[in-house]
């Protein structure tokens, strides 16, 4: 016996020579549905990080399968879903992300994160009518059940959606604002604040195009409906307390999905200042149905130079029918993986993603804690106990 008398341990028979091994860590993995490849790897890349190891079938019956092939026992496991129409149908991504994070949870990780660079069913945030179902509320509960722990997108359609997170999930919400300003800086020619607005396309969205406004130190306009009775479709005004002639002006949506509304806003604002050059610039780009022949109309009757979104959904699908409406060179997509690296590095690390410095940080500073990721493990390993050093019981 040991001095106190408690029996000291010893290696067992057959077990390592060196004693005991201690596992050791939470060692990440980032696995990604087959929907936007390319943003995936552009944020492993970031990380130099690899992308887990997962099979996607889809049966003679349309049933789909997945099947990981490889351990992700006490891992820190990051899932990254985001929208390619040339891949899947939204729908058959999101349920491909659930039977992911189903067979994530049965293999007992530390903790599961899902990384949803758009969120979808955004605008159902609310119930307009009677009998109408709150989708996001519903598919971020769904996750939760599925294995979700926690939740990171990029500009919500609505910021209290935030709150829609069940119980005990952190949703973070990621804004893409300084890489759209310094976008538009380097891609408008001779870009002048003094000469510039920044033009909300209704109220709903004039904060956050004050907010646009503000960072690049520029003016700000509002386009408004107004209706002279109930029931009129409406004329579309504009509202400024800025510059009555800028030579610039940026629309700014959270998001582009059939554009009707830019169309209107846009023959507006040519109407307004026909002098003007009009650039739009959101985050999330669908382009729906006809959309490409509507912005191709206003590129030729209301002088849109070109309209910019980011890589949180797959343009692959959307560069095809802005070719096919002979508007190749009008669409522009920015790169916001860097943003979602910085995101999830922090989370691994057990730091917070709202804190004013990491906000901060747009395409072109450096980021302290990016260039340390590579140093971190991301396999398991051990502390290896000699057999006279072993714990007592």
């Amino acid at each position: 016996r040991a001095s106190g008398g408690r029996r000291r341990m010893s290696a067992p028979r057959g077990g390592a020579p060196g004693g005991v091994h201690v596992p050791v860590g939470h060692p990440p993995v980032v696995f990604c549905t087959p929907g936007n490849r390319d943003l995936c790897e552009k944020i492993v890349n970031h990380l130099s990080w690899t992308i887990g190891r997962v099979k996607f079938r889809t049966f003679a019956n349309k049933e789909i399968g997945v099947q990981l092939e490889q351990s992700v026992a006490n891992n820190d496991v990051f899932v990254i879903c985001s929208r390619d129409d040339l891949e899947g149908e939204i729908n058959f991504t999101l349920w491909q992300l659930m039977f992911v994070l189903d067979a994530l949870k049965h293999q007992a990780p530390h903790r599961i994160t899902v990384v949803l660079p758009c969120l979808e069913y955004a605008r159902q945030d609310r119930k307009f009518e009677a009998g109408e179902a709150i989708a996001p509320k519903l598919l971020l509960e769904m996750m939760v059940d599925a294995g979700a722990d926690r939740f990171v997108t990029l500009d919500l359609h609505n910021q209290a959606e935030s709150g829609f997170s069940p119980a005990h999930a952190v949703l973070d919400e990621l804004t893409c604002e300084k890489y759209l300003a310094s976008d538009i800086r380097e891609s408008i020619p001779g870009f002048n604040p003094e000469e510039t607005l920044v033009c909300a396309t209704d109220a709903g969205g004039a904060r956050r195009a004050r907010r646009m406004a503000d960072e690049l130190q520029v003016g700000f306009m509002m386009a408004d409906r107004f209706r002279n009775k109930a029931g009129d479709v409406g004329e579309v005004k504009i509202i400024s307390d800025a510059s009555p002639n800028p030579k610039t002006v940026i629309i700014l949506d959270d998001m582009f999905d059939t554009c009707g509304s830019l169309v209107k806003v846009a023959e507006a604002v040519h109407k307004a200042v026909p002098s003007a050059k009009l650039y739009a610039v959101g985050t999330h780009g669908y382009f729906s149905k006809d959309a490409a022949d509507k912005i191709a109309s206003i590129v030729k009757e209301s002088k849109l130079e070109w309209i910019a979104v980011t890589n949180t959904i797959s343009q692959r699908a959307s560069e095809k029918k802005f070719q096919d409406a002979g508007i190749a060179d009008r669409l522009k997509v920015v790169d916001v993986s860097r943003l979602i690296s910085g995101a999830i590095i922090r989370i691994h690390l057990g730091a917070s993603v709202n804190l004013h410095k990491f906000r901060i940080l747009g395409p072109k500073n450096p980021d302290p804690l990016l260039a340390e990721a590579a140093f971190v493990p991301t396999s398991q390993y051990t502390l290896k106990g000699a057999a006279s050093s072993a714990p007592e019981c």
